[in-house]
């Protein structure tokens, strides 16, 4: 803009030199205080001929002149056959880009030599291994007492490629590149993105700086707890140079991991489920104000791993079962006679909700329980108790009361189908709502003892709920605690890291449609002569019902 600026400026003055009569311009005749003293002709004279002002050429913009490197690294670039990874390609068309736009000097090179800048982004890059990245896949030029060995156009252009290419490859593991697609890679139950910057933003912005190694630091997780564990993990690597890791740096690399995926933002006001811990803490700007044991899921019944933004607090809600349940759970148990069904005061009805069937009356050796839907109404019997915190997924997960106190007891707390069972959840639904709505407790007391059935209250304000998979965490005090890899997760991520990815077991796919696990028609033949359900079931199960269904109802039995 500058420049431009200037360029108007010279255009102006030349404009004056040429045109005295625009630079000198006749000043306004002031009005006369006599109009009789004005000749009468005056108005109607015949004012003089004035020749033609011819305008002055305007002086053309002086053409920057581009550095042989910067030229030689443009047609390098435009000349690369495209990329097959999709990561690697977009980095490729952003570089295409950016030195086609470019003009002067190369960003690293010129044809005098290597950059300040260069060597900056070069050592930091040569520092990643101390914020756990592969230090190993990042390809740098290399100098000699400071400088190219090669100094011909050609090596430094390629020189100049490298560099960029290895700015982006950084920006990119800096943000969890390196497993780009965990839900895919590792497993469905880690619902995970690493948190990408557009290769353009990252290259323009390295351009804009004289500072490349503070910007790529800038681009580690931001988090305290990352910034905690990497202390740790420096404490960790071998000495000797080998860099071999040991179980437990590769446990801290693995949580640093995961925290690349991790929004920037976690929230002003959000919940934090570490399903390791089976605890949840709920923070305020920054600081912990609440803390709380949770009850997660079964290790073939996981709790996924996501986050989603809070959108309903439900009071005194209606339980919709899910298809998991009802295809392999409550269907064998509708062919055998459906004790359940009373037991738990369960309602089917049509997909649309508009008419309740009799199950009593229907054949469920050839009916299929998938076209229907099975719901709970709220009552004392609710597997869901006083409150629902919803926040909708296609994992339908979710957070909620539950009368099986008895499952807050265990120290490892893996008991649920994959809900989140909360301890005190009551306490959690009058912070949030006092956070969103300004409500007082009485205010949710009230609703909560004689309020409309299902009642479900929006959450107008950004509440976010993440549901995180962390076994290791840094106190304030600098403490180390660590918790069992209870999924699995941790050595999927270890693996990969470690480049064994044939190693992974994946686990099902939790996304997949349910299919039952039994032949209906074949059961129903089995059970005709059997008039109750329980006899299915020995005696020392009767007594603890809730390993039928119990884990998805949360009743004690």
């Amino acid at each position: 803009m500058g420049s431009y600026k200037k360029l108007l400026a010279g255009v102006s003055a030349a404009m004056l030199l040429a045109c005295p009569a625009m630079a000198d311009p006749m000043p306004a005749e002031p009005a006369h205080p006599d109009a009789a003293a004005v000749p009468q002709n005056a108005a109607t004279a015949e004012p003089a001929a004035t020749p033609p002002v011819e305008p002055a050429p305007v002086a053309a913009a002086p053409q920057i002149q581009d550095d042989p490197v910067l030229t030689a690294a443009r047609a390098k670039l435009a000349a690369e056959p495209a990329a097959d990874d999709e990561h690697d390609l977009k980095d490729q068309k952003a570089l295409v880009d950016f030195y086609a736009a470019r003009h002067g000097e190369a960003l690293w090179v010129t044809a005098s030599g290597v950059k300040l800048e260069a060597k900056a982004l070069a050592a930091e890059i040569a520092n990643a291994g101390n914020y756990a990245l592969d230090v190993a896949r990042f390809k740098l030029p290399t100098l000699a007492d400071g400088a190219l060995s090669m100094t011909d156009t050609d090596s430094l252009a390629d020189a100049e490629i490298m560099y960029s290419k290895a700015a982006l490859l950084y920006a990119r593991d800096a943000r969890g590149g390196r497993i780009p697609d965990p839900s895919e890679q590792l497993t469905t139950n880690l619902d995970r993105r690493p948190q990408w910057i557009d290769p353009k933003i990252i290259i323009e912005a390295l351009a804009a700086t004289h500072e490349p190694d503070a910007y790529l630091r800038s681009l580690e997780p931001q988090q305290p707890q990352f910034e905690k564990l990497r202390q740790i993990y420096l404490t960790m690597l071998p000495k000797d140079g080998s860099g071999r890791l040991s179980p437990a740096a590769k446990r801290i690399r693995a949580n640093m991991e995961e925290w690349r995926w991790m929004w920037p933002n976690m929230g002003d006001f959000y919940v934090l489920n570490n399903v390791p811990e089976f605890m949840q803490y709920v923070y305020k700007d920054g600081q912990i104000v609440r803390s709380e044991k949770i009850v997660a899921g079964l290790v073939d019944k996981q709790t996924t791993i996501f986050s989603r933004p809070l959108k309903y607090v439900v009071l005194r809600p209606a339980w919709r079962v899910p298809e998991s349940i009802m295809v392999n759970e409550l269907w064998p148990n509708l062919i055998r006679g459906g004790g359940m069904m009373g037991k738990y005061g369960l309602q089917i009805r049509t997909k649309d909700g508009a008419r309740v069937i009799d199950w009593r009356q229907t054949d469920w050796g050839s009916t299929d329980i998938r076209n229907y839907e099975v719901l709970q109404p709220p009552g004392s019997k609710s597997v869901l108790g006083h409150v629902k915190f919803s926040f909708p997924s296609q994992h339908t997960i979710f957070m909620h009361d539950t009368p099986d106190k008895w499952m807050f007891k265990p120290a490892t707390r893996a008991l649920s189908h994959g809900c989140l069972r909360v301890w005190k959840p009551m306490e959690l639904a009058k912070m949030i709502l006092k956070e969103d709505k300004g409500w007082d407790a009485a205010k949710v007391d009230e609703l909560d003892r004689s309020g409309p059935l299902n009642n479900e209250i929006p959450i107008t304000k950004e509440i976010p709920i993440h549901i995180v998979y962390f076994t290791a965490w840094v106190t304030d005090d600098g403490k180390l605690k660590t918790f069992s890899d209870i999924y699995g997760h941790e050595k999927r991520i270890t693996q990969a890291l470690d480049g064994q990815w044939n190693r992974i077991n994946k686990g099902r796919d939790h996304l997949a449609p349910v299919e039952p696990d039994f032949n209906p028609e074949a059961l129903a033949a089995k059970s005709r002569n059997i008039d109750d359900d329980d006899d299915r079931y020995p005696a020392s199960k009767n007594a603890t019902l809730g390993n039928i269904i119990g884990n998805a109802l949360g009743l004690d039995y």
